[in-house]
């Protein structure tokens, strides 16, 4: 019956692109309707019933794969809120980017403060346009809808990966900057003075 299933798959995929991405989408529906078959053979049903259930598990296998080659299974999000999403990142980058100039132009305490208040609020703008994103939530019960919720969730997750490592060398190189030109120790981090290696 497994060999039922992989038969099964091949023809529903036959008119799919033949891409690295499709053929790992189908290695794992593959996956995914053995393990539901053995599951469906150990609560008792003939190999024949399991093999009927896994295959009308999985729903509409063309809009799986449309939903595999297009960018996300979301509806397109609005553009007012689009406009307010993008404005709120702008805002945090120009916090990020005038966060090391406030130590420059407050000496002491203050500058420093500032410095991490911006970052904080910087911060906090680009968690806030990540918690408020649209959610996906399945339309029914089917292995097309598990699969649409886990490309969207991986792909936030993905996103707010990317999101961390871009503040984290931001400040990173901020921080880096700020040091150098204050204490100049330039000849600790690139060898001598970057006004003397231009010249």
């Amino acid at each position: 019956m497994i060999d039922r299933i992989r038969v099964y798959l091949e023809h529903a995929f036959a008119n799919s692109p033949k891409t690295r991405r499709m053929e790992d989408l189908r290695e794992e529906l593959f996956s995914n309707l053995v393990e539901k078959y053995n599951d469906r053979l150990r609560q008792g049903m003939s190999e024949e019933d399991a093999y009927n259930a896994v295959i009308r598990s999985i729903g509409d296998i063309d809009e799986l794969i449309d939903s595999a080659r297009g960018p996300s299974p979301l509806e397109p999000v609005p553009a007012h809120e689009s406009r307010i999403r993008a404005l709120c990142t702008a805002i945090a980058v120009a916090l990020y980017i005038m966060s090391p100039f406030l130590v420059i132009l407050f000496p002491g305490t203050w500058g420093i403060g500032g410095m991490f208040l911006f970052i904080a609020a910087a911060t906090g703008l680009l968690i806030y346009n990540g918690m408020t994103k649209p959610h996906y939530s399945r339309a029914d019960d089917t292995i097309v809808e598990e699969f649409k919720e886990w490309h969207v969730k991986n792909g936030r997750q993905r996103d707010a990966l990317n999101a961390f490592k871009g503040a984290y060398w931001s400040i990173v190189v901020a921080i880096y900057l700020l040091v150098s030109f204050i204490f100049r120790i330039w000849s600790f981090s690139i060898g001598s003075d970057p006004l003397h290696c231009i010249l």
